[in-house]
């Protein structure tokens, strides 16, 4: 009858045992994708706070409220949330669609992975007694990690290395012989949900990344599967884009997702219809319609040398800007970066310090060059770096470096984007 007892206890704690193991499997895939990308278990501040042993700071109950949907409780009046959404810059947790059991699993999660807290038992002396008062401290046998507020430098979960080049990089040398000898990195990417508009599904799983530097610039080639090559001129059509971030300096990490308030971040932005500007000249709205027709623009019912009549339909843009007619095309007259009709490179570089906050940089250095063959994309982006600009990244050694893609066939635009959050850069000798 003992042993039928003892053998019935084994099973049952080997049951619970196996249970518990699974529900840390479950929390670890939830954790991943839908967490990772804002929070850490012990490594620091990365979007929103670090989570380690955060089932000691909350209780279950509320855990649960604010993961599924933070800015309810916000709107609600909850003191504690609220202090987190301004401790936070403001930047809103986004909702999520989980259950009571799968929340439970990601705090299993995080508890398996949080350090444990240090227990102080303090034995006072007893009246009467010759007892030494010394107390007497007890610990487990895990020492407890110790997280600063702020880490010049926290590891990321995945790094890049960037090999050094003598020679000049040409951004257009796309199968250029020293990146086919470029160890290359494969980064999963995300869908965006930090931030309204979000995307729901992504439609790209990953990138393949190789680097390169040199004392003032360093490359990235990138490579990434797409189905459609989105580059059209139309107000109903969405275009494949890519975006590499940098810090300004490596003292201070801002948030990857478009720096924050003090903390500057360096922005280079390719886009799919700048490169076909480039390539085949500028898309015009009759290069969409071929048969439009309209009147005359004022002050060129004939060109420059007076001999003809030329109709609207015939006048490309690059005319109009050769003309004393750009008065016409305001954003372009006015240097607007966006309207600009003759691109030397199809890129743009940017700072931002978080949402909403990007502005063109003044000074434009960096250079850009891809293609789209056989359902792939491949990109090269020169970054010009440590030049003394205060708007460009600064680095020796080291540094962090986001991206970001935009599928124009599955309608991404603005914050409807993939992402890889910051990823540590690390330059070869």
């Amino acid at each position: 009858m003992k042993r039928i007892l003892f053998l019935s206890f084994c099973i049952s704690t080997l049951c619970l045992q196996s249970g518990l193991a699974q529900n840390t499997i479950n929390g670890e895939k939830t954790f991943k994708a839908s967490c990772s990308a804002c929070h850490s278990i012990g490594k620091g501040k990365i979007v929103g706070p670090d989570l380690m042993n955060v089932s000691t700071r909350r209780k279950e109950p509320w855990l649960i409220k604010f993961i599924r949907s933070s800015q309810m409780l916000v709107k609600g009046g909850d003191p504690v949330a609220i202090k987190l959404f301004n401790d936070h810059n403001k930047i809103p947790m986004p909702d999520h669609n989980l259950t009571d059991a799968q929340i439970k699993d990601v705090l299993a999660y995080i508890k398996s992975k949080s350090a444990p807290v240090t227990v102080k038992t303090i034995t006072t002396k007893p009246s009467g007694t010759t007892t030494s008062t010394k107390p007497s401290v007890t610990t487990n046998t895990k020492p407890t990690t110790v997280v600063k507020e702020k880490d010049d430098w926290i590891d990321a979960e995945y790094k890049l290395k960037s090999y050094a080049v003598q020679h000049e990089i040409n951004p257009k040398e796309l199968n250029a012989e020293f990146w086919t000898k470029i160890e290359a990195s494969k980064l999963p990417v995300s869908p965006q949900q930090a931030a309204y508009p979000t995307l729901n599904n992504a439609s790209i799983e990953f990138l393949t990344v190789k680097s390169v530097y040199r004392p003032m610039e360093v490359a990235f080639l990138i490579e990434w599967n797409d189905s459609s090559k989105n580059n059209e001129v139309d107000v109903v059509k969405f275009c494949d884009q890519f975006a590499v971030e940098f810090p300004l300096n490596t003292k201070e990490i801002p948030s990857y997702m478009m720096g924050n308030k003090d903390g500057m971040v360096h922005i280079v932005h390719w886009k799919a219809i700048w490169q076909e500007d480039c390539e085949k000249g500028f898309q015009d709205v009759q290069v969409k319609y071929p048969n439009m027709w309209v009147d005359v623009y004022p002050g060129l019912e004939s060109y420059l040398d007076r001999s003809k009549r030329i109709y609207a339909q015939d006048i490309t843009a690059e005319m109009i800007v050769e003309t004393h007619a750009t008065g016409n095309m305001p954003g372009t007259y006015s240097h607007n970066p966006m309207s600009q009709i003759k691109r030397k490179y199809p890129v743009e570089e940017a700072n931002a310090e978080g949402f909403g906050t990007i502005a063109t940089q003044e000074t434009q250095q960096a250079k850009a060059w891809a293609e789209w063959k056989d359902g792939k994309w491949k990109v090269c982006v020169v970054v010009p770096v440590n030049t003394g600009n205060r708007y460009k990244a600064t680095f020796t050694d080291r540094t962090k470096v986001a991206f970001a893609l935009w599928d124009g066939g599955f309608q991404n635009i603005g914050g409807r984007k993939h992402f890889i959050p910051w990823v540590d850069l690390l330059l070869q000798k």
